[in-house]
């Protein structure tokens, strides 16, 4: 078993297994025990649905990338609830801005209703900043 394990090694692992003395183990047990002691540190964890609640819209941030930023971090997350996301988005979001405040008075039920109010929001914005940028002063 010991000669099959170095063939499912790649990076670091790999060549760590390559340096390993000859004979350094005497059984698989060995070998897998020093592996684990070596390597367990450098394994990714899974990201849990808490980490949602950390993607906040900067001040300056448009609407458009915060929408984009929360999308990208809640699908890196497996479990992450309906309830949760709407929940961590809300949170997320500028308290000052007009969709804080019709998602607070019109509660959404599915993330596909909270997205649809963003992207109203979205357009909404991206039109009155364009008004203003062809209006002459």
């Amino acid at each position: 078993m010991c000669k099959g394990f170095g063939s499912t090694l790649i990076g670091p692992a790999l060549q760590w297994y390559i340096n390993l003395p000859i004979r350094s183990f005497s059984s698989f047990a060995g070998l897998s025990d020093k592996f684990v002691e070596k390597f367990a540190s450098s394994r990714s964890l899974e990201k849990t649905s808490d980490v949602v609640y950390d993607i906040l819209q900067h001040r300056e941030e448009p609407l458009r990338d915060y929408i984009a930023r929360f999308n990208q971090e809640k699908v890196a997350v497996p479990e992450c609830s309906i309830p949760t996301a709407i929940s961590a988005f809300k949170r997320g979001i500028l308290p000052d801005g007009g969709l804080y405040r019709e998602l607070t008075m019109y509660p959404c039920k599915t993330m596909e209703d909270v997205l649809s109010r963003a992207w109203a929001q979205v357009k909404w914005e991206e039109d009155v900043a364009s008004r203003a940028k062809a209006q002459p002063k």
